[in-house]
């Protein structure tokens, strides 16, 4: 495990959320909803998952203390009630009375206190542990500088514990619907061991769907399905018995089910199919708060090349990559629908203090600058000692958009840059995580999307020594912009907390440690029969919990 570093974090600002409530007059030609995803599932173990697909599964049969609703508010989940202290650095959390797991066992607040040790503790090996910095302790306990049972948070009794914060957290609410920050059954996790969350069957649930021994997941089954936990406290607010989901990874064939009332819902990820079916009933665009972009190694270790390491870690030459970058022609050939990256947190997210979008208020200048991209080149080459470079190029060949992203880029990078050779690396989407996780790329297309609606979701990525700065740069200016926008005094201070966010984009920028390509955009084929479905642009995308055929 990649050590996490967090110091803190910050302000809130909400990102718009739409419910999707579509009236329509055709029948269905099935009674459960028929959902697809593009990739398989990675992990049903909420400690562990970090890709968004899984996310849009495991938190649907799982849930936290609070739950974003209809109106992108942290609304109480699990918890009956949050009490804040005055200073903002104790929440007395108290769970609703009779909860259970869908195995029967009495969820309890040592079912949390059980679950965020687990998340922070080096040997479990959660990459998403950094969102549990927050909490009083946990930058000392992924450091190894403590005991786990550090960890500030204790159990009042069955159905309270209080949490401690290492500073104020105005958004520590939303927080607690991370999956990181759900309830584990400790039973069942040891029974399992390494096993837990593989297979839908090696699980239990406290979400409004459950999976049974029906149709389960087996860790790599293309089709398999959810039902209504019996055992959920808030079950008759869930509107489907059961809702059945398809691993499609050829969008084309996903639109042709779609208009063979095989499927309710499928994303369109090609131009030719967007241009195809913008006509058909159903057709949308979800808005995610996610950013598209290339990450450059300069670890100096793990490249494909002594060259390559020597190159990436010269900054004209990753400058002069950023500026062959043409992000309006890569939308327009395999985005359709996104727009181009002008920061690398994306635009709807949040607002500013004053109200404005933060990312038009951090804007940098990510431009196409085919002449000077060619000057940077040569000098770099010349910086470095080389006369020509081959760099690996790595993408998840499964998901259309990425492939389709890195195949113009190869292209167009070759045509700018006179010496460099790109050896594309077309990978399923798993393996690119793997690959970046381990750092062994020399450029990776990679993607976030925001967890929940404020800035550090996106700028705490790349602080020095966190789990998700794959690249492995450091940067004293963006570290000390970071740290500044996220403790005290100045995170109490929401106009301070914006300038020093955007001190921490001017750093990634002028850097070039980064290269952001687009916002990305999800065209899509919903049936407008589709009731409750609520979109997130942040976290769970795809809450499916009041969602039903009409």
């Amino acid at each position: 495990m990649k050590k996490s570093k967090l110091i803190g974090l910050s302000v809130l600002s909400l990102a718009s959320v739409g419910v999707l409530a579509a009236c329509g007059n055709s029948s269905s030609a099935q009674k459960n909803i028929q959902f697809s995803i593009p990739t398989d599932v990675a992990s049903l173990d909420t400690t562990l998952l970090t890709d968004q697909y899984s996310y849009d599964v495991a938190g649907n049969v799982e849930e936290g203390a609070t739950r974003v609703n209809s109106k992108g508010d942290a609304a109480l989940a699990l918890a009956k009630s949050i009490d804040v202290s005055k200073d903002g650095l104790t929440y007395t959390i108290t769970l609703r009375d009779g909860l259970k797991w869908s195995n029967g066992d009495k969820l309890t607040a040592k079912d949390f206190v059980y679950a965020w040790q687990r998340a922070v503790d080096p040997k479990t090996g959660s990459e998403y542990a950094y969102l549990m910095g927050a909490v009083k302790g946990a930058n000392d306990i992924m450091a190894s500088k403590a005991a786990v049972n550090t960890l500030g948070i204790k159990v009042d009794s069955d159905t309270q514990f209080t949490v401690t914060l290492a500073q104020p957290t105005p958004y520590f609410k939303f927080l607690l619907s991370e999956p990181v920050y759900y309830p584990l059954d400790q039973k069942v996790v040891e029974k399992y061991g390494k096993q837990f969350g593989t297979t839908s069957a090696k699980m239990v649930y406290d979400g409004p769907f459950m999976f049974t021994s029906k149709n389960g997941w087996t860790g790599t089954n293309k089709k398999f399905s959810i039902y209504k936990n019996p055992n959920y406290y808030d079950k008759s607010a869930v509107k489907s018995d059961e809702i059945d989901f398809q691993v499609i990874s050829n969008a084309n064939t996903g639109a042709q089910l779609y208009k063979q009332k095989k499927l309710d819902f499928t994303l369109l990820p090609t131009t030719d199919l967007i241009n195809a079916n913008k006509n058909v009933k159903g057709f949308t665009v979800f808005k995610q708060a996610r950013t598209d972009y290339i990450e450059y190694n300069q670890s100096g270790k793990n490249a494909s090349s002594t060259d390559a390491q020597k190159a990436l870690a010269n900054q004209d030459i990753r400058e002069a990559l950023n500026l062959a970058t043409n992000r309006k022609e890569v939308v327009q050939t395999a985005l359709p629908d996104s727009t181009p990256a002008t920061s690398f947190t994306p635009v709807g997210m949040s607002k500013t203090a004053s109200g404005e979008d933060f990312a038009t208020y951090a804007k940098q200048d990510y431009t196409y600058d085919a002449a000077k991209a060619k000057t940077l080149w040569e000098k770099g080459l010349k910086e470095t000692g080389l006369t020509k470079v081959t760099l690996s190029f790595e993408a998840a060949g499964d998901l259309a958009p990425s492939a389709a992203t890195a195949n113009y880029l190869q292209t167009s990078y070759e045509k700018a840059l006179p010496g460099l050779t790109i050896n594309l690396k077309l990978v399923p989407f798993q393996q690119r995580l793997k690959d970046a996780q381990n750092g062994t790329f020399d450029m990776i297309l990679s993607g976030w999307g925001g967890d929940y609606a404020e800035p550090s979701t996106f700028l705490q990525l790349f602080t020095t020594g966190q789990a998700y700065n794959d690249g492995k740069f450091s940067s004293k200016a963006y570290d000390k912009a970071f740290t500044e926008a996220t403790t005290t005094p100045d995170v109490l201070n929401p106009t301070k907390v914006d300038e020093h966010y955007k001190a921490a984009e001017i750093a990634l920028y002028q850097g070039s440690y980064i290269n952001p390509v687009d916002f990305q955009a999800n065209p899509a084929l919903m049936n407008p029969n589709i009731k409750g479905l609520e979109f997130h642009s942040t976290g769970l995308a795809y809450d499916l919990k009041t969602a039903y055929l009409k």
